[in-house]
């Protein structure tokens, strides 16, 4: 993530805008990559795009969004929403962590999960990521941003690999 992005991350907190109109805005960027590729175009103008976000996006980013344009950072739109989640969930002492897992947790394993990572972190929330990973062979991994936990067979055989390769 450039700097750049960071500090229009930082600034988009700051404006107060409100969560569901950014959600929106990454919603649509989302399922309409045109409108991306048409913010990132630099043989469009700058009024043509101006209308094109006045039309389409919602009226607290707009603002926002023509200052991006307009200094040609468009092409860092995702990152810069990154940034925001990042600086949002920091400012709202919200740990973010990605779960790794090969089959869906039930809802009392995440409770016990983010309980866990709450009281190891001293934070008032967690944002938990589930993704899916089969080459995992069985257990989940949790990743924060300073650390892993591994609780995986794949990671319980390499470690039993690495304590036989090294008597």
């Amino acid at each position: 993530m450039t700097q750049t992005a960071i500090n229009y991350g930082k600034v988009l907190y700051q404006l107060n805008v409100p969560k569901e109109s950014i959600l929106e805005t990454q919603r649509l960027l989302k399922e309409v990559p045109e409108l991306l590729k048409t913010l990132e175009n630099p043989t469009i103008s700058f009024v043509q795009k101006q209308r094109v976000i006045n039309r389409v996006f919602p009226k607290e980013l707009h603002n926002f969004l023509c200052v991006v344009c307009k200094y040609k950072h468009a092409e860092l739109l995702n990152e810069i929403f990154q940034a925001y989640q990042e600086h949002y969930n920091e400012q709202k002492k919200i740990l973010s962590a990605t779960l790794y897992y090969v089959t869906p947790p039930k809802a009392e394993q995440l409770e016990g999960i983010k309980k866990f990572l709450k009281k190891q972190y001293h934070t008032q929330a967690v944002a938990l990521e589930l993704k899916e990973d089969k080459s995992l062979v069985g257990g989940f991994i949790i990743r924060t941003k300073d650390h892993e936990y591994d609780n995986s067979l794949k990671g319980s055989i390499h470690e039993l690999q690495q304590k036989l390769i090294w008597r």
